[in-house]
């Protein structure tokens, strides 16, 4: 194509930016308006450069590979995608028509520029939109369709409008089983109303949660499940509300287990009338047992760590816990057995005996102690009684035994008398007098001693 008059007002009368470079020396002869205005240097910054100035260091072996095709062809089009650099520093992104034309200078390139940055961003926010919309749909696969939730999408009636996949190994059923079907029909009778009672709300609350409640598998089993409902009728991709579900049965019995094993605990302990407490002794601080406040009349709401060393009587204070101590020191002692005087809230003072349990680590050091404490009050006022008892029954009988061997020796000394051959007949009257004399006097020492046991009885 010859470069004369007519070509050279199109060449810089057009809006898209171009210029003329020399096939040899690579320089540019001219550029036009829309060139100068869009890569922003003025027409002679523009003809001081050569074509590489314009490109990326990265991009020049890549246009450097372009030019042989140039000089073969009348005309190129090409579908790569170079790099330029602006005089700001900006770098766009262009495609680049070529056209070989004779000027006076000689052979030379017309060249005709496309900016196409704003496009490849966009297509690059498209792709990256793509990826991550697929990454999101692979999200809600793995999470919704198999995951351990039971996700569902019911209508405003309770019918169901999406079901995921995890119904199947969690409830036995699948999903298309529960489509166009009402959830509460799914829902134990004696649980339904307040289920229905929940859902109610959600339209004007958006958002709420279920107490656990119990739900049908495909064995006609009842299990319990943790449900919260979220309204997205609003919502055009979702259309309805959806119910995230947890099956919850096991952790239920574990519960109930753990409710009535506390229960039947707490019953022993009070039938033993015991109070308990744990000890964390790294940090010192005392859970106490409700026996505390029932036993003994403490108030637990009040927190105290010392509710027990400081109400020790104070004459056996000391003692108590110097042992305790001393048990907390030996690596080899596990348990602290020990009784000692306590003053109860209302004043009163009580025999208290107690047992530690104590938890050590590898080393040895103790960590945390389980103690229990109990009223043994009773216990020993009836052992004292007993002892009392046996010591005034053994004074009786030390007492008594004396006064019982005289007339028993006496009564034994005339029937011997009595049995020996000879004995004068006018004797005899008189041992008899004495024989009669001797037992009364044995049964009266007898009576005595009854009178004075019956006495020392227990009421």
């Amino acid at each position: 194509m010859e470069w004369g008059k007519n070509w050279h007002e199109i060449f810089q009368l057009s809006p898209q930016p171009m210029w003329v470079y020399h096939l040899d020396t690579l320089k540019f002869i001219d550029v036009n308006q829309a060139a100068l205005v869009h890569y922003g240097y003025s027409y002679e910054e523009f003809l001081a450069l050569t074509i590489f100035e314009l490109s990326l260091k990265e991009d020049i072996n890549l246009f450097k590979f372009a030019v042989p095709l140039i000089k073969t062809f009348k005309r190129n089009d090409a579908n790569e995608i170079y790099r330029h650099l602006k005089k700001n520093g900006e770098v766009i992104q262009v495609k680049i028509g070529s056209n070989l034309i004779t000027t006076t200078q000689g052979k030379a390139v017309l060249i005709t520029v496309t900016d196409v940055t704003a496009i490849v961003r966009s297509e690059q926010e498209l792709k990256e939109s793509r990826e991550e919309l697929q990454k999101s749909e692979n999200r809600f696969k793995a999470l919704v369709q198999e995951g351990s939730d039971l996700i569902a999408v019911i209508d405003s009636e309770g019918y169901y409008n999406f079901v995921s996949e995890s119904f199947k190994p969690l409830l036995g059923f699948l999903p298309s089983d529960f489509i166009g079907k009402c959830a509460f029909d799914f829902v134990h009778p004696d649980d339904r109303d307040r289920v229905q009672a929940t859902i109610l709300t959600v339209r004007q609350i958006k958002r709420v949660t279920f107490e656990p409640f119990r739900f049908i598998n495909s064995n006609n089993e009842w299990r319990w499940i943790a449900t919260t409902a979220t309204d997205l009728t609003d919502d055009p991709a979702v259309g309805g509300i959806v119910t995230n579900s947890n099956d919850i049965t096991e952790s239920i019995i574990k519960r109930d287990q753990l409710r009535l094993s506390n229960e039947r605990y707490r019953l022993a302990l009070k039938a033993a009338d015991e109070a308990i407490c744990d000890w964390d002794i790294e940090h010192d601080t005392t859970d106490w047992g409700s026996g505390f406040y029932e036993i003994f009349g403490y108030d637990l709401a009040i927190y105290s760590n010392t509710i027990w060393s400081d109400n020790i009587y104070p004459e056996d204070r000391a003692g108590v816990l110097e042992e305790m101590q001393r048990v907390i020191a030996d690596p080899h002692r596990d348990i602290l057995y020990s009784e000692c005087r306590f003053i109860k809230a209302n004043g009163e003072v009580i025999n208290l005996q107690f047992r530690m349990l104590f938890l050590r680590n590898e080393q040895g050091k103790a960590l945390r102690a389980v103690a229990s404490f109990r009223d043994i009050t009773a216990i020993k006022q009836t052992l004292y009684q007993v002892q009392s008892q046996n010591e005034r029954l053994k004074d009786i009988a030390w007492a008594q035994s004396h006064t019982v061997r005289a007339p028993l020796a006496r009564i034994m000394g005339l029937i011997e008398l009595l049995k020996t051959e000879g004995s004068p007949c006018n004797y005899q009257n008189e041992l008899m007098e004495y024989l009669c004399v001797s037992a009364v006097e044995l049964d009266e020492v007898i009576r005595e001693i009854v009178r004075k046991t019956e006495a020392l009885k227990i009421k």
